[in-house]
């Protein structure tokens, strides 16, 4: 499957990249009890399996990361080992904290560094620049510039989240 702009650098750059920032995604969900990370070298997909910290209900969340750091890893929620079902999205948080939700009403990570949220990708945003822009895009709304960043943050808005639907 080709992605846009993942061909902007080489996969074997990718994978160098992802693996020294691996050691902290690692080292992330060895800090949470029943969270696991793991790489499929073959795919460049990080694979993250936890549960929810309200619900306790299985999550599994993917990041594509084809022409990582050139472009954003596409994020997404995927079904948890074993389920048949289709994958549960998590319900948005509306007033916790005051803080907005990155669980977009369409079933997207809403943060600049997801892919899948820019108009290239069909998401919501056009208005981030595009897709080389993603350190720098949508000051305000969520920050991370590593993986182990965007994996806290995902766990930070699930925290502040009801469940999944």
């Amino acid at each position: 499957m080709s992605v846009a702009g993942s061909d902007v650098i080489p996969t074997s750059v990718t994978r160098a990249l992802v693996a020294e920032e691996l050691v902290a995604v690692t080292a992330w969900a060895e800090r949470r009890p029943g969270w696991a990370a793991r790489l499929d070298d073959a795919d460049l997909l990080l694979v993250i399996d936890g549960t929810h910290p309200v619900t306790d209900v299985p999550v599994r969340i993917i990041a594509n990361l084809k022409g990582y750091r050139a472009i954003p890893p596409g994020w997404t929620f995927g079904a948890p080992s074993g389920a048949t079902a289709a994958a549960p999205f998590p319900e948005r948080n509306t007033t916790t904290r005051g803080v907005g939700s990155i669980f977009h009403p369409s079933r997207i990570i809403c943060a600049p560094w997801n892919r899948l949220a820019y108009a290239e990708h069909n998401g919501p945003h056009a208005d981030w620049g595009g897709l080389a822009n993603w350190t720098s895009a949508g000051a305000g709304i969520t920050k991370a510039d590593t993986l182990a960043d965007m994996v806290d943050q995902i766990f930070w808005h699930l925290s502040l989240s009801r469940g999944m639907c």
